[in-house]
Formats: C-alpha cells, sequence, structure tokens
C-alpha cells in the first residue's frame, strides 16, 4: 500500500469520520466538590448495522493488546471489545497478537492469537507478517506493555505494518518524558489515535506535537445495564480492579474512622487481587499495608478483603448489593478508567478523587468528585448515604448516562472507523496507480 502526505506534512491516513468528547464531617456537600454537566454520548443507530454488513472490503482485523488469559484492565477492555465485535460483526475475522512478557507454559488454544515478547525482535517480525494480512490494524497501547524503555517496540512494530492502524491510548500523560513523547508522536505519524475520553483527547491536543484531526474519542464501553437501587439504610461501599500503589485505597479506610458514628456503620469491600506485575516486582506489599492500616484504625469490622479475580457476573452481584462505589485514584491526570465506566453503565452513584475521566464522566450528575483527602473522600460518601434526594438523583442520572456506554455501541463504532480506513486506503491506491 502506498502512503500519501496531507498538507501538514503526516503521513496518510487524515481524519475520516468527523465523530465529535478527625471529627465527623456534617452532612451535606462541602465547597470543593463539584458536579458538572456534559453531553451525552451518541446512541447506536438502527441502521449501524445494515450499513457494516453492506459494504465489502473490510474482512479481517489484527489486534494487537494483552489478553486473558492475561488479568489487566487493558486485556478485559480487548477481551470486551473482541467478543461484541464478533457478535455485531460475525462476518470479520479477527487476528489477535498477544503481548506477553515472558513465554508461556502452553501454547495458545486459538489460532487466531499469536503470542509475543515485544522486547524479541522475532516476535516483532511475527506478528507484522500476521498483521499484513490483515485488512486493519488495532494496538492498544500502553507505556508497560510493549517491553523495555517505555514500550519503544511498538514503533519497531508499527514501521513494518503495511496496513492502515489505528492506535487506542489507554493513558495519555500530561508531563512525559521525551521517549514517551517521541513515542505518541511518531505513533500519532502512522495510525489513527483513538482516545477513551474526551479530557484524554484535549490532553493529547495541548501536550503532544499531534494533527487534532488524527484523533478519534471512542468512550470506554461497559457490558453492565443499570441495577435497581437498594432501599435504604445504605451502607455499602466497593472499590474492586488491580490492586497496587497508586489505587488510593488506604486514603478511604482512613476515612472511615468518620463514619463509625453512622448506624449501621457502613462496610467498605475491597475487590480484588494485587496486579500481576505488581506481585512479580514486590510481592503482596501493597496489600498487606491496607490491611495492617485496618487494623491500626480499628476499623476491622467496617472492611471486607476480597482477595480474588472475580468472572464479570460475580462481580456484578456484589456491585449489586453495593450503594456507593468509591474509586481514590491518587492520579490526579489519570484519563481513563474502566471501574468508573462500570459503575456509571451499573447506575450507581460514585465517590472519586479528581481526575479528568472523573469529572468528565461525573459530570451529568451521576456522583461527586472531591480532593485527594481523607475527610473530603468522607463528607462525600456520608452525603451519598444520608441524602435520599442526592443519592436517587446520581443513581438516575448514572443509570441515564450508563445506557449510552454499551459495548454494541463501541464496537460497531470500531468497526465503522476500520472500515473507512479501508475504503480510504483502496481510493489512495486508486489514484496512485
Amino acid at each position: 500500500m502506498r502512503t500519501s502526505i496531507n498538507k501538514n506534512g503526516q503521513v496518510w491516513p487524515p481524519n475520516r469520520l468527523g465523530y465529535p468528547p478527625t471529627k465527623p464531617p456534617t452532612i451535606g456537600l462541602p465547597d470543593d466538590m463539584t458536579i458538572t454537566r456534559t453531553k451525552p454520548a451518541r446512541r447506536p443507530q438502527p441502521e449501524d448495522r445494515a450499513l457494516l454488513f453492506s459494504q465489502p472490503g473490510l474482512r479481517r482485523i489484527g489486534l494487537v493488546t494483552t489478553y486473558p488469559p492475561t488479568r489487566c484492565g487493558v486485556g478485559k477492555f480487548s477481551d470486551s471489545l473482541v467478543r461484541k465485535l464478533r457478535a455485531v460483526a460475525p462476518q470479520i475475522e479477527i487476528d489477535i497478537i498477544r503481548l506477553i512478557d515472558e513465554r508461556p507454559a502452553i501454547k495458545p488454544a486459538s489460532p487466531a492469537v499469536l503470542e509475543i515478547i515485544p522486547d524479541l525482535p522475532i516476535g516483532i517480525r511475527s506478528a507484522a507478517r500476521r498483521l499484513n494480512r490483515c485488512d486493519v490494524v488495532i494496538l492498544q497501547h500502553e507505556f508497560g506493555i510493549y517491553g523495555a524503555d517505555d514500550g519503544a517496540a511498538i514503533l519497531d512494530l508499527v514501521d513494518k505494518v503495511e496496513r492502515p492502524s489505528i492506535a487506542v491510548l489507554h493513558t495519555v500523560l500530561a508531563d512525559p518524558s521525551d521517549r514517551q513523547r517521541r513515542i505518541i508522536e511518531s505513533l500519532a505519524d502512522r495510525c489513527v489515535l483513538v482516545t477513551l475520553s474526551e479530557s484524554a483527547r484535549k490532553a493529547l491536543v495541548a501536550n503532544y506535537r499531534v494533527d487534532s484531526r488524527s484523533i478519534e474519542m471512542i468512550p470506554h464501553a461497559a457490558g453492565w445495564e443499570p441495577l435497581p437501587m437498594n432501599p435504604t439504610p445504605r451502607r455499602r461501599l466497593i472499590t474492586w480492579g488491580l490492586l497496587g500503589p497508586g489505587k488510593g485505597i488506604e486514603r478511604v479506610i482512613q476515612a472511615l474512622p468518620m463514619l463509625r458514628h453512622l448506624t449501621p456503620k457502613p462496610l467498605y469491600r475491597i475487590v480484588g487481587r494485587t496486579h500481576p506485575a505488581v506481585a512479580k516486582a514486590s510481592g503482596h506489599a501493597y496489600q498487606h499495608e491496607l490491611e495492617r492500616l485496618v487494623r491500626d484504625l480499628g476499623v476491622e469490622e467496617m472492611v471486607e478483603f476480597l482477595d480474588t479475580y472475580l468472572g464479570d457476573e460475580e462481580l456484578k452481584r456484589l456491585v449489586s448489593a453495593s450503594d456507593v462505589v468509591v474509586i481514590p485514584y491518587d492520579n490526579s491526570n489519570q484519563i481513563s478508567s474502566g471501574v468508573l465506566t462500570e459503575a456509571v453503565a451499573a447506575g450507581r452513584p460514585a465517590v472519586a478523587t479528581r481526575f479528568p475521566h472523573a469529572e468528565e464522566l461525573l459530570g451529568a450528575g451521576a456522583g461527586l468528585t472531591v480532593p485527594h483527602d481523607d475527610q473530603a473522600l468522607a463528607g462525600a460518601i456520608e452525603s451519598l448515604l444520608e441524602d435520599i434526594d442526592l443519592y436517587e438523583s446520581c443513581a438516575r442520572a448514572a443509570a441515564e448516562h450508563g445506557r449510552r456506554l454499551s459495548w454494541e455501541s463501541s464496537a460497531l463504532t470500531y468497526a465503522r472507523l476500520a472500515r473507512s480506513l479501508v475504503e480510504r486506503a483502496a481510493e489512495s491506491e486508486s489514484i496512485d496507480a
């Protein structure tokens, strides 16, 4: 496939589709707690599937990603996307390049999955050969999944891929290192970039030399429907996901003594195992620190650890039995959170520390954002637990917005984007011929 240069000196493809984004606290909203409003996401239209099926040319998609049995957020995201793509567009074959960091004990169960170690040149060459048999390539990007040097091996791979490519950015750093900046800007020269939130798109344009026309925003999706509200008194809190430093869970534990006066006392469930990469580097030290903090503060009766990796249905049952989702991340620049997306999709009000995706997704009134402070967390949690009107308003807003976060809508959008790239590649080849 030949390439062309746009008027900004960038390698094809340009933008194609034009998609638009220790005293107990008193009851009530603190002054620095915010609720803002955002524009709703686009719902899938009835004609979307028909249009997808009626257009020839898109027969095979290559996907580069971590993938089950690897347990991580990117792997879960890709598994959900693949399942829904196969459901809405069964005529499209999907080849998966699974990124691993060491040789597996057994071979992949499916011939459609090729496992590579990104740091090994032979793996990059093997992946490129497989991907060049596809019509379009989707690369999931996190700096930590493509090997050493911030995952610079992804550039070796895209240099060898001769097909239109999409890079889905799960992290957009506001203050990247020189190497991290080079990787993202090089991907922008070679791929269409997809961000998972409008705040990520804005951060990308503000902090990197990229053409805004080469960026698409496809919101992070979730597979849950809104759940019915539980009866009062509402006292059950939950945080889930892989554990490790930066999750901020210690801040919630420190807030619990400020909620001890409530009757009955709240119960905080922490669901998840230590992240495999964290466990490999430092064992389960973070979880042990949390357990020690619970004992030191004397809140054992208010905390429950579920040290396991739950399937989707098991987790959904736990979330259904909970009242408020707490997302206390340390990172004030986080631009995407699968847990937050799932909480909103489930219709559960959330309390989150302030980071861009939280302010964006909770902006329709689906929850409260607060500073990175245990007293602010305690105040927000108490407000939702005690103020029935506030709770029900947030739950209704979450349910309304959550209905727009379906994986079906997301998969159709990725398929439309992929199809448009294939069509433009064909047009470019016919012009250059």
